[in-house]
């Protein structure tokens, strides 16, 4: 009995090495095969695992792609958020997060290739939307707690609700993706950053202030 609970720590840690294990391989084999080109049994084999400790740990193909999604958006949304942190106006935070969002459109093309194929395959599939509805919406929700802490730190108030404008924002940096992906030359690197500016510029007043723009 007195060796049971170090029993189940190692079980419990081999289970979770071997799930990091078959997230790794996952990753690289996605990365070079695309969503649809990968498969169980090259993910299991370069992991150095049969298909049967794949599925122990996960439902299949899909399932594996959707805990990766959950952590590269983890991943990326934190960066950003670190990226628009503790700078001095709204436009300078902005500007922060869209050169950080950039950084990555150019290190990790890759991953946001396969979110774009995922999520084609995804909208197509009423079983599967819902899932991939969740992930994206972590990106929003992230944006819309840094549109929160920008409105608060400068005294602003929006002239629409911080769900939407995340919803504007997240559609922005999937758009300005694309078109860097399809033809880098025709995307600046700062246009993201000026067009984002502009756009909380439009959207935001002082605090108790009067939106003269509707008034006009």
């Amino acid at each position: 009995m007195a060796g049971t609970p170090s029993t189940r720590l190692t079980r419990e840690q081999s289970r979770a090495n071997t799930r990091e294990r078959l997230l790794a391989a996952a990753r690289s084999v996605f990365a070079r095969s695309g969503f649809h080109g990968a498969s169980v049994e090259e993910i299991a084999s370069e992991a150095g695992f049969s298909t049967g400790a794949l599925y122990s740990n996960f439902e299949g193909k899909e399932d594996l792609f959707l805990v990766l999604m959950e952590r590269e958006i983890e991943e990326h949304a934190q960066e950003i958020a670190g990226a628009v942190r503790e700078r001095a106006s709204i436009s300078e935070r902005a500007a922060g997060g869209a050169r950080q969002w950039m950084t990555m459109i150019e290190r990790e093309p890759e991953a946001l290739l396969l979110f774009m194929e995922f999520w084609a395959y995804g909208v197509r599939d009423a079983r599967v939307r819902p899932k991939v509805a969740a992930r994206f919406a972590q990106m929003r929700q992230v944006l819309t707690g840094l549109i929160a802490d920008g409105v608060r730190d400068f005294d602003l108030e929006l002239t629409i609700p911080a769900e939407q404008l995340a919803v504007a924002i997240d559609a922005l940096a999937d758009g300005i993706a694309r078109q860097k992906l399809a033809d880098p030359e025709a995307v600046p690197d700062e246009l993201m950053g000026k067009v984002l500016s502009l756009l909380l510029a439009a959207v935001t007043r002082p605090a108790g202030g009067t939106d003269t723009r509707s008034e006009a």
